[in-house]
Order: structure tokens, then sequence, then C-alpha cells
């Protein structure tokens, strides 16, 4: 364990004793024991208690009501946030996400019965004992993932758990187990009632994991692939998967483009409902992208129209498609200190200067245009960044008569 995993778990240790204190039983549960148990770095830790959300408001001085109705708050101690959930059992889910009825419960074994995954089934006191009624220390031994309880069942309550299954397979580098695997595919069609703003959390964090490979594999063989937009209509999707890992959407809308050419970046924001800020993104990395097509190398005008902060997006992309190995990050970071502008604000020769130029001409898009061109030959150094070797270039131009 982590000197990290250590100093998480010691604040958590604390907020368990302070809840037995109040004569309650508390236990960290979900992926925070799975992750410890795993090895890995722990995220955000939840906990589940016997106690109802109103005793935990008179525990702690910092308490957000978040979802009360299910049993949730939010606990500020020492710092940190903590999901506090009470014991609960779950009826009906008729809208495929929420239980129609909620119980509390006193059971911690009746809490666990309800979750997706007998790795995510688990609970630990604050003394580190495992509470594991399912086996789920035996499917991270085993290197599965495995539904608790009947798959069928899980899978019809949320479908989304079905993509979650994936996603977990490529994170931690596990199987699907036969049954729960056997379920996805009988179970997949239910996948048309999820919104797909949550199938896109977890594609995306499917693409992310070291397995993403497999994970990708099995979205496909299990028929998953129908259900998510543009996806379903590349073929031989599972060949042309990524060489390497994506991390984000425009990433990974710039990847696929080429592989279905008819659909558009603004078509692939529809589908999936991304944001202005992804769609941004995917123009400036497929624009790059397509510079360094044409011209088969990174250029200084690809450094130059490029943000520094889609470096490293534009790389894996690069890496992703076989164009690039690990050096190209490099190259992209030393490339941009020889830039001898770095915004067009830098340039000796501005738009003024060439209306000056050209006084007698009316005003209109040829500004922009030749100020354009001013700039790309300035980035690539066919020409000095100089008011006077500008301005002599500028001459030699032909802009538009007055109509």
């Amino acid at each position: 364990m982590t000197e990290s995993n250590e100093t998480k778990l010691e604040a958590a240790f604390e907020l368990l004793a302070k809840i037995e204190e109040g004569g309650g039983e508390a236990y960290i549960v979900g992926g925070a024991v799975r992750d410890y148990l795993s090895g890995r770095p722990l995220g955000d830790i939840d906990i589940a208690t016997s106690e109802p959300p109103s005793h935990i408001q008179k525990m702690f001085d910092k308490v957000i009501p978040v979802g009360i109705e299910h049993g949730t708050v939010i606990v500020r101690f020492r710092s940190v946030s903590y999901e506090v959930t009470t014991f609960r059992t779950e009826e009906g889910y008729e809208d495929y996400r929420h239980p129609d009825e909620v119980t509390f419960v006193r059971d911690i074994k009746a809490d666990l019965a309800r979750r997706d995954f007998t790795i995510n089934a688990m609970a630990m006191d604050r003394y580190g004992t495992i509470i594991d009624p399912y086996s789920g220390l035996a499917a991270i031994e085993n290197r599965q993932v495995k539904a608790v309880g009947d798959p069928f069942d899980r899978f019809t309550e949320d479908p989304l758990r079905m993509m979650r299954a994936a996603r977990f397979s490529s994170q931690l580098e596990f199987e699907v187990e036969n049954g729960t695997r056997q379920a996805i595919s009988a179970k997949s069609s239910l996948l048309r009632y999820i919104s797909v703003e949550r199938i896109a959390v977890e594609t995306l964090k499917l693409y992310r994991g070291r397995g993403y490979k497999k994970a990708i594999s099995m979205v496909s063989d299990t028929n998953l692939i129908t259900y998510l937009p543009i996806f379903n209509t590349i073929a031989s999707f599972t060949n042309i998967a990524p060489l390497v890992r994506l991390s984000s959407w425009p990433e990974l809308v710039t990847y696929y483009l080429t592989y279905a050419p008819s659909f558009s970046i603004k078509e692939w924001m529809k589908r999936w409902k991304l944001s202005n800020k992804e769609r941004r993104e995917t123009e400036e990395l497929n624009n790059a992208l397509n510079e360094y097509l044409v011209k088969n190398r990174v250029t200084p005008w690809l450094l130059y129209v490029l943000p520094e902060s889609l470096q490293r997006a534009f790389a894996r992309v690069l890496q992703a498609k076989g164009l690039a190995d690990e050096s190209i990050l490099m190259l992209l970071k030393e490339g941009c200190k020889n830039l001898p502008i770095l915004s067009s604000r830098e340039l000796a020769f501005q738009p003024q200067d060439l209306i000056s130029l050209y006084a007698d001409k009316q005003k209109g898009p040829w500004i922009s245009e030749y100020m354009k061109e001013i700039e790309h030959q300035v980035v690539e150094r066919h020409l000095p960044n100089d008011y006077e070797k500008i301005k002599e270039w500028a001459l030699l131009w032909n802009p538009p008569e007055n109509n």
C-alpha cells in the first residue's frame, strides 16, 4: 500500500470510528476497497453506515444533503469529502437507473447485495477487516469482472452496468466472467434506454484503460456496439482499434473521423452530446492532423496553430494511428521553442499597416486573408518578422480592385 493510500485510509478510519462512537456501524465500501485489495491508488472513498442521514448530520459539522431521499449525504471531514450512505436495499428500476423503492436496513451484507459486480461488493471496517459475502476478493485474484447474484437481474436494473463491465475490464485488465458476458449479450438491447451522456462517460473510461483493446472486442462481440452512435457504422471496428490509449473525446473523434467519413465533427458532437469546448478541441486536433498528413512532418505552422494544451492529445492521436512514436511529444515541445512568433499580436506588421499601405482600397475580407498569409509566411520562416521586409513583400501583391 502506498503512503498516499495509508494517509487516505487513516482519515477514513477516523470517520468510521466517530460514527461507531455515535452508536452506529460504518464501513468503507465499493471501489476504494477494490482498489486497496488490488494495490491500486485510491480515489474517492465511499462510506456505508447503519445510521440514517439525520443522525449523520448531528455527528459532523459539515454535511451536505445531496440525496437524503436515498440515504446519501456528503460529509466534509479533515478537508476531505466522503459520500456517506445508509445501508439500503432497492426494488424496481422502471427508468433503468433509479430504484422505484429504497428501504433502509441495518445489515451491511444486505446493502452489498445491491451492488453491480463482486469486486465492488466488499466492505472494510476501521480495523482493515474485509466483509466479502460475494467472493469479490476471489474475483480480484482470478482477475474477473463478475456480476453480483443473477447478472440478468443486475443488467435489467441498470443496463449501463453492461458498459461498466467493459470499462472495468479495460481499467483493471480483467476478463468478464462467462456468465456475466452471456447476460450482456442477451440484454444488450436494453442499452437503448440509457442516455448517451452516461454511455459517453463509460466509453471514454474504457479507452483510457490499459485493457482497452480486449474491452473493445467485448463491446463488439456482445452487440453493445449497436448502441454506440457512429461507432456502430464503422466496418471492422475491432480491427482498427487505436495503437495506444486515448484520453479525451476530442482524441477519440479525431482518431475515428477517417473511419466514418460520412460523419462530420459537428455530427459527432450532436450524436454524443459533447460540449462546445470538445468541439473546438476536436477541430484543432483535426486541423493539426491534416497538416501533418499533407506535409508528412511536424511543420512550424502545425506547432503554431496547435494550442500547447493539446500537444499531449495530438501526440497520442499520432501514436494511435502509427504515425509517430513516443518521441513525438518532445519534438512538439522543443519545436515550439523555436517559433519566430507565438501569436499574430507579435507580428511586426499589423492589419492597420496593411490598410495604410492600400489606403485607396475598400476594406473587406482580403485584409484578414492577406494577414493570415503574412502570418503563415513568417511562422514558416519564409519571411522575416521585420516591418520593412513584410511591407516590401506586401507591395508585390495585387489586392482586389474596388467595386
